[in-house]
């Protein structure tokens, strides 16, 4: 499919998120199915533009990865000119600027989610990026800060900018990931009156969601994040309930755990290879295993027991016993 000048093999998308959708993570959901559009989660214009080092490790081998965006984020215009600069060095195909983010450390820097309350800071920023930026550039917003948006304002606000695509994630800032406050009609909203592609995000746990984004909302593409923690095979059961509509079920058990972990692990090892690394390799592949190993247990029998196991090991030893006592039970 086309999503502006980009072209992707479908549309669907893994959303960047912080700590989770790292270069082995991302790998990992496309060995189950070829993901359209993957990104890096976001990074700090100015961690990148006051010190370059300090982002080699969340842009290794990114170019192994094409299709695949850059999310970046901030609120200062020169700092992200001298970011892009730096960013010149590697090879990806779309330049994402994050007005979304719910931390409390984005709003009380007055980046991410902020924008929103400031749109001609948010504008500064990207036609910033737009000017210095050698990729097309996105946007994901939120529905609004606290209330919807002004759908007429914040259109003709786009229809300033020569973005290639606008990610929304349907809820405001201030209600984060709360499941009831879910905004659909503000998506439709913006969809029906801007001329650029929309990728619907939030919530799609299931075909039905993912259906009626598509159908309902008229969204061009989806974004998943959360429902790929612990189901790296939500894109391919999505897929096939759109054209099929049959939904086939994650039915999880520690067989699957396990061959999902031993998977996963040769991945980093892959990652790993001829790569040097800001710290131990051994303690990257413990932060690695846990992490999935935990989002891995997903409706697992005595998951909770499971999960706290493995949430109190410190090292990648104290891991591998855990596991291989869960296992050989």
């Amino acid at each position: 499919m086309k999503l502006g000048r980009l072209a992707l093999k479908n549309n669907l998308m893994l959303a960047p998120m912080q700590n989770v959708t790292t270069a082995p993570y991302r790998r990992f959901c496309r060995y189950f199915y070829p993901i359209g559009l993957v990104s890096v989660p976001m990074i700090y214009a100015k961690r990148i533009a006051s010190n370059p080092k300090s982002v080699q490790l969340p842009l290794m081998k990114i170019k192994e990865e094409k299709p695949i965006s850059i999310q970046i984020i901030g609120e200062d215009a020169e700092a992200l000119k001298k970011a892009l600069d730096h960013l010149e060095s590697y090879s990806y195909d779309i330049l994402d600027i994050n007005a979304g983010c719910p931390s409390k450390r984005a709003l009380k820097a007055g980046y991410g989610g902020f924008l929103l309350k400031n749109l001609d800071k948010l504008k500064k920023i990207v036609e910033t990026a737009l000017k210095y930026s050698s990729v097309p550039v996105s946007l994901k917003i939120r529905t609004g800060f606290e209330e919807p948006l002004n759908v007429e304002e914040f259109c003709g606000f786009i229809n300033d900018l020569d973005i290639e695509f606008l990610t929304v994630h349907g809820r405001t800032v201030k209600h984060r990931f709360e499941r009831e406050n879910l905004d659909l009609e503000t998506i439709k909203k913006l969809k029906e009156r801007l001329n650029l592609p929309i990728v619907g995000n939030g919530d799609i746990f299931n075909g039905k969601m993912a259906r009626y984004y598509l159908e309902h909302v008229k969204v061009d593409a989806l974004m998943i994040g959360r429902a790929s923690m612990g189901n790296p095979a939500i894109f391919e059961q999505v897929d096939q309930f759109l054209k099929t509509g049959n939904w086939i079920p994650h039915e999880n058990g520690l067989k699957l755990m396990q061959k999902n972990l031993e998977l996963y692990e040769k991945i980093i090892d892959q990652f790993l290879e001829n790569i040097e690394l800001p710290y131990n390799k051994e303690s990257f592949k413990f932060i690695e295993l846990k992490r999935n190993s935990i989002w891995l247990t997903k409706d697992i029998e005595n998951s909770t027991n499971i999960r706290m196991a493995l949430s109190n090991t410190k090292n990648l030893h104290q891991l591998r016993s855990v596991l291989n006592g869960l296992f050989s039970n």
